[in-house]
Formats: structure tokens, C-alpha cells, sequence
């Protein structure tokens, strides 16, 4: 880490540990909007920030004089250029008479997010050693023992009333063990069933594929030169429109092929020498007259190394996983802007892994909706599907295409507000280079 960059995260770490034992509540305004975290001394996950903000108010009523911090151990860990990751551990000294601690050891996780010029906190983690009672008080030392009594009593009736239910499980345990063999027997047939018919699902996919692109392809060429001698104004307007459904119905069937061959392992990565800024600009040219219709603004973002960078690997992969992502933010983005970052996150002598981050101020994606982007024949939302079109097939062929090259590709979103696609690869520098 940067001696300068460690003493600014230092110092924003030691704020923190300072406006907790004193209890400020300017602490709240130091969370990122998309913060989450383990909240007081519940250790509830919580994902929303005014939750997380309710139970540490809960907290700090229940000691709201400042509390003693002993720092022990601190440690801190780039997790990429702008995200920073301080564990520490500490003892806690609360300014209670008798108060019982149930560890003696704290611990707390930052994670410290540059969003525009400032670091704002993404994650907190703390695990406060001190037990609280159901009253919500903290615990007076003189109720330890009737407490525990009260749980030794609770244990013995439990144990009790476990004995009984094991002893009818044994009873009941010889009958099930044959059901379960028979079970089984018939699971392990299914199974061998079911991957059979997938198998000639995905073979009769790409047979079917194959066959229909031929054709396809026969269409789309007579349609070229078709249009090439139309003079006729509504001729050609007709002949656009085959043109348009044809490329659109081989696409479909491109992915159908894809989807298919990935399933039965089937599809392998072509390897040759190719230059990063060259695939960008393949990527990039054909959907500026697009963004330029919409009326959208398009910002790339990239450094001199990467321009120049020649790579060894599948170019045509690697431009359809890209082209995927930005055809989507321009699909589902209606004003503003699109956006292409490309980074390196990590240097070694005879490969890179670079991050590419495609933004849109489009549609956006609810919480709930976000995993079912990489299940095939989904999108996000069911009224997308008839609104935007698509298979469903693209995310989830480019997220698999990712993770052959070394990859992946996971998604930030926000509903009305827009989305961030993030893409890593790990390529190999071609020889010659």
C-alpha cells in the first residue's frame, strides 16, 4: 500500500474508533448508500443503512457514556484500487460496575470504498464482547448465576425430552434405512435418465443449430443482394425489415449453439495473438451510430498500457462477452450516459488480469431480480423480456465464457438508477511481447 494512501485509511479508521467509544453519532454519516454490515451486539447482518443506523442508536443507549478502546492488532489490505479492507482487534472496557463480557476480544471490519473524491465506508463488521439481557440492559453481574441456573434447568428438562425422541428415532431409524435404499436405487436411475435426456437435448440443440444457420445464412445473403438492385423505395423498406428479423433469428440461434455447447463441455477457446486496443474499437464501433440515435453519451476510459497491449488468447470470445455487456447497457438505458473503464488488477511476467466496468444510467435491476440474470432463458424482469426482447442466453453464455478465460462477471444495480457490469479476464501476454 502507498505510505500516503495507508496513512489516509489510518486516519479515517482511527475516526471511526474514536466517534464509537465516544458514542457520536456523526458516525452515521460516514456509510456509503450501499452500505451493509454486521450491526451492535446482536451481530445482525443488515443490508440497509437505516437499519444498521436504528440498532447502533439501540447500542449506544444501552451505554451511552464513552467506553474504553485498547487497541491490539490492526491490519490493513488493498482489495483493489479503490477498495481497502482494516481488521483490527481490540479490548473493550465498558464504564459499567459488574458488566460481563462474553468475549474477551473484540472484532471489527471496515471496508473503506472510494465513491468520487471520497472514501466512504461499504461494510462494518463488529463484534462486541459484551452480552445483553432480554430487556435489552446489559447484564448486572449479580444475575449471572440465576441465570445460569435458569438455563441448567432448561438443559436437563431439554435433554429429557431428547432422549425420548431419540430413543422413538431408533425405532423408527431401521425402517427408513431400507426406504432410503430403495430411495436411492431409484434417485441414482433418475439421475442417469435425466443426464441422458440433457445430453441429447444439448446435442439435438446444436445438430438443429447447425442445420438452421445454413439456411439463415442463404436468407441474409439473397437479402444483400437483394437490397443491393432494389429501387423501389417499398421494396427496400421490406427487404430492411427480412434483413433485421434474419440477423436477429441467427443470433438467437448463435446463442442457442453457444448455450448448448457449453453444457455438454464442448466449446473450446481458440488461442492466438491479438491486440487489446484493437478488440475494444471491433467493440465499440458498431454500437456508436446507436447510442448516438438514442441520444446517449458514450465515455471510455482506458489506459495507454492497455491500448497497446497484445494479448494471446480467443479475440472473438472475448469481443462477444464485451460487445454482450455494452449492447445491454444501450438496450436498457433510455437517457444519459454509457461508460467503459479498463484496468489492470494484476501484473505477472507472462500474463495480466484486466477489469473492464460497463455503466449505464438506464433501467436498472431490483435486489431480488439480480441472481436470475445468469440463469439461462431469464432476464431480471419477465415484462423486459417482452418490452427489450432477448433469449436470456447472452449473460449467462458471457458469464461462463468469463470463467473459462479466467474470470467472471457479477452486476451492481440500482432500480431507476442504472447498473454496473464488471468483467475480469486473466489472459496470457502473446510470446513475441
Amino acid at each position: 500500500m502507498q505510505t500516503e494512501r495507508q496513512r489516509l485509511i489510518r486516519s479515517l479508521f482511527d475516526e471511526y474508533i474514536e466517534m464509537y467509544a465516544s458514542r457520536d453519532e456523526r458516525l452515521m454519516t460516514r456509510f456509503s448508500r450501499n452500505f451493509s454490515g454486521y450491526a451492535g451486539s446482536s451481530d445482525q447482518l443488515v443490508t440497509d443503512t437505516d437499519e444498521w443506523i436504528e440498532i447502533t442508536r439501540l447500542d449506544f443507549a444501552q451505554v451511552p457514556a464513552r467506553i474504553g478502546i485498547e487497541m491490539v492488532d490492526l491490519a490493513l489490505q488493498d482489495l483493489s484500487t479503490d477498495v481497502v479492507a482494516v481488521t483490527a482487534f481490540f479490548h473493550i472496557h465498558l464504564p459499567l460496575p459488574d458488566a460481563i463480557l462474553a468475549r474477551e476480544m473484540a472484532r471489527l471490519v471496515l471496508i473503506f470504498r472510494r465513491e468520487s473524491e471520497a472514501w466512504m465506508i461499504a461494510h462494518s463488521g463488529i463484534s462486541i464482547p459484551f452480552g445483553i439481557a432480554g430487556s435489552g440492559e446489559v447484564y448486572p453481574i449479580q444475575c449471572l448465576a440465576e441465570r445460569n441456573r435458569e438455563l441448567e434447568a432448561l438443559v436437563a428438562e431439554r435433554t429429557h425430552a431428547l432422549k425420548i425422541a431419540n430413543d422413538a428415532l431408533d425405532a423408527h431409524r431401521g425402517r427408513l434405512e431400507a426406504e432410503v435404499q430403495q430411495r436411492t436405487a431409484a434417485l441414482s436411475i433418475a439421475k442417469e435418465a435425466a443426464e441422458s435426456a440433457n445430453r441429447a437435448k444439448s446435442i439435438f440443440l446444436a445438430t438443429v443449430s447447425h442445420e438452421l444457420r445454413t439456411p439463415m445464412n442463404a436468407i441474409m445473403g439473397m437479402t444483400s443482394l437483394a437490397q443491393a438492385c432494389a429501387t423501389d423505395p417499398s421494396l427496400t423498406r421490406r427487404l430492411s425489415v427480412i434483413d433485421q428479423a434474419s440477423h436477429h433469428l441467427l443470433a438467437v440461434i448463435n446463442d442457442i449453439l453457444d448455450i448448448s455447447n457449453l453444457e455438454s463441455e464442448r466449446l473450446t477457446l481458440d488461442s492466438k495473438p491479438f491486440k487489446l486496443g484493437d478488440s475494444l474499437e471491433r467493440v465499440i464501433h458498431p454500437l456508436r451510430h446507436r447510442i448516438a440515435e438514442k441520444g446517449l453519451q458514450l465515455e471510455i476510459a482506458e489506459c495507454a498500457e492497455a491500448e497497446a497491449l497484445v494479448l494471446q488468447g480467443d479475440a472473438l470470445r472475448f469481443e462477444q462477452i464485451l460487445h454482450n455487456l455494452l449492447d445491454n447497457a444501450v438496450k436498457f438505458t433510455e437517457q444519459g450516459t454509457i461508460s467503459l473503464r479498463t484496468q489492470f488488477t494484476e501484473h505477472a511476467p507472462n500474463s495480466v488480469q484486466l477489469c473492464f466496468d460497463v455503466q449505464d444510467t438506464g433501467i436498472g435491476i431490483a435486489r431480488k431480480d439480480m441472481v436470475r440474470l445468469f440463469y439461462p432463458f431469464e432476464q431480471g424482469d419477465g415484462s423486459s423480456t417482452r418490452r427489450y426482447g432477448g433469449t436470456g442466453l447472452g449473460l449467462v453464455i458471457s458469464k461462463r465464457l468469463a470463467q473459462m478465460m479466467g474470470g467472471d462477471i457479477w452486476v451492481m444495480s440500482e432500480p431507476d438508477v442504472g447498473s454496473t457490469f464488471t468483467l475480469t479476464v486473466r489472459l496470457d501476454r502473446a510470446a513475441s511481447h
